[in-house]
């Protein structure tokens, strides 16, 4: 697989919690960081996710957002 990014974390999906339209995927990455990724359920069921699949999280730094308090 060839991409144009190169923000690429390796990661193994933990947990997926469906809601009616979209999902929440959680994603271990390395040390005991936890990503979460939201995608749709056509997309969900498209890429085959699960619990346990190994994945590869692409970040597009345009959607990273950061708040404090």
């Amino acid at each position: 697989m060839k991409l144009s990014t190169g923000n690429q974390v390796n990661g193994k999906i933990m947990e997926i919690r469906k809601g009616a339209v979209t999902a929440i995927v959680y994603v271990a990455i390395a040390g005991d960081a936890m990503l979460e990724a939201s995608v749709t359920i056509a997309s969900l069921e498209t890429l085959g996710l699960y619990e346990g699949k190994s994945v590869i999280l692409m970040v597009n730094p345009g959607d990273i957002i950061i708040g404090c308090e």
